[in-house]
């Protein structure tokens, strides 16, 4: 692909033209799926100028050389609802007055006309939205599951599967993709205090809602520094960072000296991020690691606040027994087959 691919920020003035490139380009999908109630083929053209000129939405041309060749949205979430996977997009104009979550984005929908697919350009396209938005946390996007040149596609750009699934009809499924743009490293020393405070913050402004005040101000203050020190001496705890603040840890180990079985451990993240897919890059990081590869059961402490997360990971109650125990957490396992 000799030409550049450029974006151009659209207008309400581009409306026709996005509706008839996006028909152009979703019809051989709809064709082949018959997706009705989901096909952008269907779309009216009061819910695109509605995209075009609402508050959480901006929409660009996708240009090669002087052609225009598709388009690219992006969209954020309403905050009152920043617990929720999938951004407002239901054309609601009584939500005009909302604040908008800017750290967490959503490409919905990228499209390139036919005749100029296969050549580069989405990725190109994707690439420069990250560019556009350097304070995004998370990226996220659906994609049908059974077109494998589209999963590869936001597979290279740095989307991993978050596991989330939508059946539209029994010949299409739609998956749920996410990039977190936070880095990985391991844990240095000089972390600790940093680590503390994490810590101290979600057991005072998180978990003391399912425990109380007094219980957490006492453990964060036996969570401390030294203690951290402690526990990353005995296990492999990995940092994640965003714009050069520790935003989230997590730590696996060896259960009491196990090969076959091991155990998560100080899985936290910034209360402020919660929410954000940072949880769910620490689990696959953590998840990747040796002591979990090699490892045929995996145990998890989990606070009351904790556990319907970890339970989204395939981890369910020890022995099936749901019950706290003496530190009040409940014990969670997940049994995996490993290969000799």
């Amino acid at each position: 692909m000799n030409e550049k691919v450029e974006l151009i920020l659209a207008t309400a003035d581009d409306a026709e033209l996005i509706h008839n490139m996006k028909y152009k380009a979703f019809l051989p999908l709809y064709e082949k799926y018959h997706d009705d109630e989901t096909t952008p083929v269907n779309e009216k053209m009061d819910r695109l100028y509605y995209q075009l000129t609402h508050a959480n939405s901006q929409y660009y041309l996708i240009k090669l050389g002087e052609e225009n060749v598709g388009a690219i949205r992006i969209a954020s979430k309403i905050k009152k609802n920043q617990d929720s996977e999938h951004c407002d997009n239901d054309g609601n104009h009584e939500q005009d007055e909302s604040e908008y979550v800017q750290d967490v984005l959503f490409i919905s929908p990228l499209f390139v006309l036919p005749e100029y697919q296969n050549r580069g350009i989405g990725q190109a396209a994707i690439r420069q939205v990250f560019d556009l938005y350097p304070d995004a946390v998370t990226w996220r996007l659906d994609t049908i599951k059974q077109e494998k040149g589209n999963c590869h596609l936001y597979e290279k750009c740095g989307f991993v599967r978050t596991g989330g699934e939508h059946i539209v009809n029994e010949n299409m499924t739609l998956v749920d993709y996410e990039k977190t743009n936070v880095s990985i490293r391991k844990f240095r020393n000089e972390d600790a205090e940093a680590v503390s405070q994490l810590l101290a913050r979600n057991f005072i402004e998180v978990n003391s809602k399912d425990y109380g005040i007094e219980p957490m101000e006492k453990l964060a203050a036996h969570h401390n520094a030294e203690w951290v020190r402690q526990i990353a001496g005995d296990s492999h705890m990995y940092i994640f960072e965003w714009k050069n603040q520790i935003v989230g840890v997590g730590s696996i180990a060896a259960f009491w000296g196990s090969e076959t079985e091991s155990i998560l451990l100080t899985v936290f993240v910034l209360p402020e991020l919660h929410g954000k897919g940072i949880g769910r890059t620490i689990m696959r990081t953590l998840e990747s690691d040796e002591f979990f590869t090699r490892a045929g059961r995996i145990e998890i402490p989990a606070s009351v606040t904790a556990t319907e997360f970890y339970r989204k990971f395939g981890y369910d109650y020890k022995d099936g027994i749901k019950q706290l125990d003496e530190e009040g957490h409940y014990r969670l396992e997940k049994f995996r087959e490993v290969k000799p």
